[in-house]
């Protein structure tokens, strides 16, 4: 896989706030209120650019949470969320993940910011292992039906390049088809979104 340049700070917080100025009008601000609910759960958090979004992090502590824009939706993500007591029912995403767990947004009217902060402040305890978090992270078992059409299509390598994000959605979109047409749609579609170079969204 290729490697990534390594950005400076001014470059990482150049591209952060790109990230938010040009954010969908409907997402700017639903992250405006999750900007404002993790500097206030703990100040300690700081954004890094990772995988075309911000990551927030904590010194002493690993990857804690991400905010991401979509066409018509907004995630955020916590690395370990599966250890963090989803008191007010909030994840909706990767809940049969191992570590991560994400909340989706699609209007600001559904972020509650008290809710986000105490999710933050819990995140924020949390030590792991950076190195074994980072291998775990980038490894994705992909089925065999769909490994089988990527490579026949030749988009196998350009799955494999996409963001963990992504290639963990498409996975996860395949095998929740409960029927073998389904499945055979949804691999088809994935092979064309991947061939056109489309993220999951």
């Amino acid at each position: 896989m290729a490697t990534s340049v390594k950005l400076t700070p001014a470059q990482q917080e150049e591209k952060i706030n790109a990230f938010f100025t040009n954010a969908p009008a409907f997402a700017q601000p639903i992250c405006e209120k999750l900007r404002e609910a993790i500097a206030a759960a703990d100040p300690e958090l700081q954004p890094s650019w990772k995988w075309g979004t911000p990551v927030y992090e904590k010194k002493g502590h690993t990857m804690v949470c991400a905010i991401s824009a979509h066409k018509q939706h907004v995630n955020m993500t916590f690395f370990q969320g599966a250890l963090i007591p989803d008191t007010y029912a909030l994840f909706t995403t990767g809940l049969d993940a191992k570590n991560m767990r994400t909340i989706k947004y699609t209007d600001a009217s559904q972020v509650n910011e008290e809710q986000v902060m105490e999710y933050v402040k819990a995140a924020a305890q949390i030590k792991t292992a950076p190195a074994s978090k980072s291998t775990e992270r980038a490894v994705i078992e992909i089925p065999q039906d769909l490994k089988q059409a990527l490579s026949e299509a030749r988009q196998l390598e350009a799955f494999e390049k996409m963001a963990y994000t992504h290639r963990k959605e498409y996975v996860r979109w395949v095998s929740e088809a409960k029927r073998p047409e389904t499945r055979n749609n949804r691999i088809a579609k994935t092979v064309e979104r991947i061939s056109e170079g489309k993220k999951f969204s």
